[in-house]
């Protein structure tokens, strides 16, 4: 199988990026954003990943630190998942494992577990960390075969033990949901089969993990995979998900209130749908993706789009009444808040004005290993330099376009990289995809 998410997030930050004027960076990707990660007790601490490692304020935007992808423990077009718990630390699921930092990022120590190739993190509502392993097992003569499992953590990400049994082998793992009002409902979407024969499943546990219903499969034609993308805060029974393509296909995003038995469609989409983010009570829904701009509503009724696809969204999230988005300076931000529902954005990072490394004690993780990296990486994004034609956002994003000199000028780099960042992706399957 193809690395889906890798190459339709690849895709969109690539497009994204040919609009910039920004020079690829040394792993073959465009600098890009692609998800939001909040921590529990504090709001003014927000982490943004990027297709060159996270950044992080601890001011609610004001200012940017860098942590580089090998002080975290990985390199190449790899996009982990991140979760923060109730203490401040910072839980990367990984292709290699599991990594934790309990010093707000600078340095990691892995988390001895049997499985390597870790796909999804999610929390519990009593703090607890659920991780999805899921790798390629062997091939049969029924077809490809995976070591699919959930691990479960109580101590604050010190240890992790399985969480059930393992799931059927013929089934790929792809994201994992705990009920925010039922800690024992626990949802997994899947893949099974490849080609014609995909079909994208949901299975469903009312008993903490320890037993498994499979939903039916709900792809149309030419949808690669679904993507869990929240459960209703109020209603255990109704989830959220986000289909998959090849960058041409169209997307949907779904809904389903009677616990993935049904489903009905809640927005059909143009390109990919990177973004989700649902409100604290669950009364409003806000998706988007780099082709279809931002699209707001109720659960029960239809979205509306709010901002026109000049705003890139490549991920959203939702903070109390605070809406993020993740796009491209095209946008006129990296990131950017909204406080009327998606109307407008301010914009809270720029790729230009990111501090550097993040301050760490000598013999970090992070004072080791991003200091070289940081002193290429800032020529790249034009750190302390006045960037021509990255406008600032007024109207759900819109932004001034970069002068054609620039786009003349980086041309051939770019392709270039879109060759090299899609190749990559297309290996990185045989390791997994990423969802988030």
């Amino acid at each position: 199988m193809l690395a889906r998410s890798a190459v339709l997030v690849a895709a969109s930050a690539l497009a994204a990026g040919l609009t910039t004027g920004t020079s690829a960076h040394a792993n073959g990707r465009f600098p890009a954003s692609s998800a939001m990660v909040f921590s529990p007790a504090d709001d003014a601490r927000v982490m943004v990943r990027t297709t060159f490692g996270l950044l992080v304020t601890s001011d609610g935007g004001s200012s940017w630190s860098w942590i580089c992808e090998r002080a975290i423990g990985f390199s190449g077009p790899e996009d982990p998942s991140y979760v923060v718990t109730r203490s401040g630390a910072i839980v990367a699921g990984l292709f290699d494992g599991l990594r934790v930092s309990r010093d707000g990022g600078c340095s990691w120590t892995g988390v001895k577990t049997d499985a390597t190739v870790f796909v999804d993190l999610t929390t519990r509502a009593d703090g607890a960390v659920v991780a999805l392993a899921s790798s390629y097992d062997r091939h049969s003569d029924a077809g490809s075969l995976y070591r699919t499992q959930l691990w479960l953590s109580t101590d604050d990400a010190r240890s992790f033990t399985p969480l059930g049994p393992r799931f059927d082998p013929t089934l790929l793992g792809e994201t994992v949901e705990v009920a925010p009002s039922d800690p024992s409902r626990l949802y997994v979407s899947a893949v099974r089969g490849d080609g014609a024969e995909r079909q994208g499943v949901v299975l469903v546990s009312t008993d903490g993990g320890r037993t498994w219903s499979e939903g039916r499969s709900m792809l149309a034609p030419r949808e690669l995979a679904p993507f869990i993308a929240a459960v209703d805060p109020k209603r255990a029974d109704r989830i959220y998900l986000r289909t998959s393509a090849s960058p041409e296909t169209s997307t949907r995003l779904l809904v389903s209130d009677d616990a993935a038995k049904t489903y009905r469609t809640l927005l059909a989409a143009k390109g990919p749908l990177l973004g989700f983010a649902l409100s604290e009570d669950g009364a409003s829904v806000s998706a988007g993706g780099p082709d279809d701009g931002l699209y707001v509503g109720a659960p029960g009724g239809e979205l509306t789009q709010v901002s026109g696809p000049r705003l890139k969204v490549q991920c959203l999230g939702r903070k109390g009444d605070v809406l993020w988005a993740c796009s491209s300076e095209a946008s006129g931000f990296v990131a950017g808040t909204s406080r009327n529902g998606g109307t407008s954005f301010d914009a809270r990072l720029h790729l230009r004005d990111i501090a550097g490394p993040l301050a760490c004690p000598e013999g970090s993780a992070v004072a080791k290993e991003c200091g070289v990296d940081w002193l290429k990486l800032r020529g790249e994004l034009g750190v302390g330099s006045s960037r021509e034609g990255a406008g600032e956002s007024a109207d759900g994003g819109a932004a001034v376009a970069p002068a054609e000199a620039a786009r003349t000028r980086d041309h051939g780099v770019w392709w270039a990289a879109i060759v090299a960042a899609v190749g990559a992706s297309a290996l990185l399957l045989r390791a997994r995809g990423r969802k988030r």
